[in-house]
């Protein structure tokens, strides 16, 4: 793939972010109910799918991020950051909307919305 070359301080930010994203949707496959209590939501539904769902998107996520970061892809990687960003605003809405939510949860998400704005719009202009 032809791209302009990432600069090592945005592999080495956009590498945590998918580390983190694979930690976090491995927890949800593994752990689920101490995974959904980290998210800030208390669903205490008998199926696990919430979960599951959850655990893969944020994985496939993570890998996406995690490749691009390592290979070096400055284009596709602020394309995913940019997009991805709705995925924090809308766990965040998902969150204040919820009948038992953790209280004082919602704002993670909207720090890393804003967190992932900011790393999108350096990647735009390096």
């Amino acid at each position: 793939m032809q791209t302009d070359k990432l600069p090592l301080w945005a592999k080495i930010v956009g590498c945590i972010f998918g580390v983190g994203l694979l930690f976090i949707g491995a927890r949800f496959l593994i752990v689920p109910e101490l995974a959904e209590r980290g998210f800030g939501l208390i669903y205490d539904q008998p199926a696990n799918s919430f979960h599951y769902t959850k655990g893969i998107r944020d994985i496939f996520s993570g890998l996406l991020l995690t490749v691009f970061s390592l290979y070096g892809w400055r284009k596709p990687l602020m394309v995913t950051v940019l997009a991805g960003s709705l995925i924090p605003v809308v766990d965040m809405l998902v969150v204040l909307n919820a009948p038992h939510a953790v209280p004082g949860a919602e704002w993670i998400h909207g720090l890393t919305a804003v967190t992932l704005w900011v790393f999108g719009y350096f990647l735009a202009r390096s």
